[in-house]
């Protein structure tokens, strides 16, 4: 029996160690992560042979068949490997999850996602010493979106179990870690998802507050504690925050401030990207023909699928988004509502995150939707 337990916690911990590790070891990269997901895929299989496609999964997978489609007028099929790949890993993220969930239980594939994020986290640390410095060439939305992933897999953790000291106190750690970064985007679709969940459930979420207080109070004082003890840790938590001040002061202004001057740039490459798209509007231009084209992608998700996969391709990624709302929809009256707070927060933040960034082909956000596709079905 502790066995049978001990094999779906593994294998989740093992896929989100490399999920992490994918973020920030060069070495590592995407193809690597699709051997190491279809071995433990193969091993899934070999406990329980079956699999489980969800409607998320079958809807991303059109995506991808369509953009393999596409290679017929791509100019450039090597470069349209930089998506093809990453865009398969999300596929396997999906059904690996989606199966350890299904079979083996929401909490144990929970316990061990964290277990391998905390595994991924602090090898990071070791490595490069963030938050207590800064590495060379710091990818701040890549860490970022790592550490995000951990909140939410914490949260949704906490929801599910008895004890939820544990999983509060990593949500929090994540959350500090997340504003560390200094990503914009990243915190800002934190503060929106959350504000979206907040009114969408604020009489649910004044009780959770109020029977967890001292568990977050505890949580909380531990981390800032740790933090004041320490000069660059506090210097970095203080440079996130001005950060997510500056974010939310050039959305209100709509262009560049003092400390940010990409604004203007990135509504150029947008500006760029709609006008290739209606160029052809219906099907693309090809696979990565943005990047293609000028060299980098229009750092906007949204842009990218349109300029590259048209309006075909954009319904289909999008589409992925609003399964995700159906489910919610359906499952609000029903069981789980702690989790289902956690996945609206998270589905609204990740939303945001595709309109500043290329998120589409993010392991980390697949297995989200894999987990939170898993609650709701279970809801």
């Amino acid at each position: 029996m502790i066995l049978g337990s001990f094999v779906p916690v593994a294998i989740a911990a093992l896929a989100a160690f490399a999920l992490v590790l994918e973020t920030f070891d060069l070495s590592f990269n995407s193809a690597r992560l699709a051997v190491v997901l279809v071995i433990l895929i193969a091993l899934h299989l070999v406990k329980m042979p079956r699999l489980v496609f969800v409607r998320e999964a079958a809807i991303y997978g059109c995506f991808l068949a369509y953009m393999v489609l596409q290679l017929l007028w791509t100019r450039d099929a090597f470069l349209a490997l930089n998506t093809l790949v990453p865009a398969a890993n999300f596929i396997l993220v999906l059904v690996l999850l989606g199966s350890l969930a299904e079979f083996h239980g929401l909490r144990e594939t929970l316990v061990g996602a964290v277990t391998g994020f905390l595994a991924g986290a602090i090898l990071y640390f070791l490595e490069s010493g963030f938050p207590l410095r800064y590495p060379p060439d710091f990818s701040y939305n890549a860490v970022a979106g790592m550490y995000l992933f951990g909140l939410v897999a914490s949260l949704l953790l906490a929801t599910l179990s008895r004890s939820r000291g544990a999983p509060l106190t990593v949500a929090a750690m994540a959350a500090m870690l997340v504003v560390a970064t200094t990503s914009i985007k990243t915190n800002l679709g934190i503060l929106l998802g959350a504000l979206t969940a907040i009114m969408v459930h604020l009489q649910r979420v004044s009780g959770l507050l109020r029977r967890n207080a001292i568990l977050v109070f505890a949580a909380v004082a531990v981390l800032f504690i740790a933090i004041a003890s320490n000069d660059v840790a506090r210097a970095a938590i203080s440079r996130g925050s001005d950060r997510v001040a500056l974010g939310i002061e050039i959305l209100r202004a709509r262009e560049n401030r003092a400390g940010y001057s990409a604004f203007e740039r990135r509504e150029a490459w947008q500006r760029a990207g709609i006008a290739g798209w209606i160029e052809n509007p219906v099907f693309g231009n090809g696979v990565e023909a943005f990047r293609e084209r000028y060299g980098y992608t229009s750092h906007a998700s949204h842009v990218d699928i349109l300029y590259n996969s048209g309006a075909i391709g954009f319904a289909l990624f999008y589409g992925v988004f609003a399964s995700m709302f159906m489910r919610l929809y359906r499952a609000q009256s029903r069981g789980l509502e702690e989790a289902r707070i956690v996945v609206l927060g998270a589905t609204v933040c990740y939303l945001f995150m595709s309109f500043a960034g290329n998120v589409h082909q993010l392991s980390t956000l697949a297995a989200f939707i894999a987990l939170g596709a898993a609650i709701l079905r279970r809801a």
